[in-house]
């Protein structure tokens, strides 16, 4: 209770200040504006977009995952949780924020719970690969130290525990799901990069988590 809490006084005090959108511009474009942000490396503007968003549809699933992810990204990962299980009570079946929220857990070491969710998200995906293609996963044998190093998220730990969530979903499960009934949203499968690893350093770290467009 007491994290959520934190989350949503730091939603109202950045409600406060946010600037408003530009007049007219619809609740879609606003979500793709911030995600573009947010990939670009610009994480203040587009928390800015995410609360906007928020401050006319309280439940937001979308703002909520993506403000999740900026704090995730910050360190913050008690705060983040606590946007995944709020954006998860306004679609709870999204299989990407399942996927978020099961990354978060297991930066913190909660190993239960975090493999739980790990699995839910896989089923919802429809299997391993669906998971890591939302989660923005590089290649298997793809250099990711860069990656880990930004968000203390260990890619290769993260693709075993996606990997043991798919054992662990019943076989006849792990098939694609009915499009009608989930929606982990093609669009979304986007990896953030930092605008800080451009240059010298060889390249964008892909940072591992899932946006929602």
């Amino acid at each position: 209770m007491r994290r959520a809490g934190l989350a949503w006084a730091a939603v109202v005090l950045l409600v406060s200040v946010a600037p408003r959108f530009a007049v007219g511009a619809s609740t879609d474009s606003r979500g793709e504006f911030g995600v573009t942000l947010a990939i670009s490396g610009e994480e203040a503007r587009a928390e800015s977009i995410f609360v906007t968003m928020l401050s006319h549809t309280r439940g937001d699933a979308r703002a909520l995952n993506n403000l999740g992810n900026l704090r995730l990204l910050r360190g913050e990962t008690g705060v983040a949780l606590a946007f995944y299980e709020r954006a998860l009570r306004g679609d709870s079946l999204d299989a990407g924020i399942h996927l978020n929220r099961a990354t978060a857990l297991m930066v913190i070491g909660d190993k239960e719970r975090s493999a739980e969710a790990f699995a839910r998200g896989v089923k919802l995906a429809g299997g391993t690969e669906q998971a890591e293609a939302l989660l923005g996963l590089p290649p298997e044998k793809q250099p990711t130290e860069r990656a880990a190093r930004k968000t203390s998220i260990d890619p290769e730990q993260l693709r075993a525990m996606l990997k043991t969530a798919a054992n662990s979903v019943p076989k006849d499960s792990g098939r694609q799901p009915d499009s009608k009934t989930v929606r982990p949203a093609a669009g979304s499968r986007t990896a953030w990069r930092s605008a800080g690893a451009r240059g010298s350093d060889g390249g964008d770290a892909p940072q591992l988590l899932y946006w929602k467009r």
